[in-house]
């Protein structure tokens, strides 16, 4: 089951890429970021980002040493002009623990979403939005360590924050009910999970471009709860409109475009 993570963003030069990474376009992002970098003088206050915008497309093409390694570069220079505690380097703790995660450093990966998270709240106290953006990592994390009532607890804190500030149809709610789903999957409550991805399905495709990868992902997370009732054909439907997305979205190595393909053979080879 896929997981959604975040860091937020503030307005730079390079939000017309973190614009390209919103509509799914990691190439041109990419082309982008590099462009600026050769373009900007060495001091100039957005080489941060850009860096941080590399980190992000890293990530989402499975690069995660790649990921770490830009997102490490914004840090080391965050922390020089902005102090160690500034919320702008919330951010790049998050996308660091994102990274960490999925090369399965869940002690790393927290560590980063806890700092993240104590930032926050000493700068703005226990009821800003951005709260919401580490409650659900640390959420993914502890689902990875199979301590599922700590990842409710934090998944549903989430929620809670995003559905006082952001518009009911926001894809971070999306995300949250995607989240929420995946936990009520390990605990086997299929039912209950069906429920929150069909509402983060209902969310994304009113919000996302219908080729985005997170549209895929809850596509994913729909078929492999469908599978775990023995409902295969249902399942496989899903899959199967996963898979063409991340066919048009992700690199042939990309490991959910492998992994989604393996997956079909094996429901399909199921239900034949």
């Amino acid at each position: 089951m896929k997981n959604e993570y975040f860091g937020s963003g503030e307005p730079n030069l390079g939000q017309f890429g973190n614009l390209l990474i919103g509509m799914g376009k990691f190439d041109d992002a990419e082309k982008y970021y590099r462009r600026l970098l050769k373009e900007l003088p060495d001091n100039h206050q957005d080489i941060a980002p850009c860096y941080s915008g590399l980190g992000i497309v890293a990530f989402n093409k499975g690069s995660y040493n790649l990921s770490l390694h830009h997102h490490h570069q914004a840090l080391k220079i965050f922390q020089r002009t902005l102090g160690s505690n500034h919320p702008h380097l919330c951010d790049t703790h998050n996308c660091l623990g994102s990274a960490y995660k999925s090369k399965g450093k869940y002690k790393l990966a927290l560590k980063s979403h806890k700092k993240a998270l104590v930032i926050y709240q000493e700068a703005f106290g226990d009821d800003h939005r951005d709260l919401a953006i580490c409650f659900s990592n640390m959420g993914n994390i502890y689902h990875e360590e199979k301590k599922y009532s700590k990842a409710l607890i934090c998944h549903q804190k989430a929620l809670n924050i995003w559905q006082k500030y952001l518009p009911v149809d926001h894809p971070h709610l999306g995300s949250a009910h995607n989240n929420l789903a995946n936990v009520h999957s390990s605990l086997g409550h299929y039912n209950y999970a069906l429920q929150h991805y069909n509402r983060s399905l209902e969310i994304k495709s009113k919000c996302l471009p219908s080729q985005h990868p997170s549209i895929a992902n809850t596509l994913k997370n729909i078929s492999d709860a469908y599978e775990h009732i023995g409902k295969l054909q249902q399942a496989l439907s899903y899959l199967k409109q996963a898979a063409t997305i991340y066919d048009q979205t992700l690199s042939p190595n990309h490991p959910y475009a492998t992994g989604i393909k393996r997956d079909i053979q094996r429901v399909a080879s199921q239900w034949h």
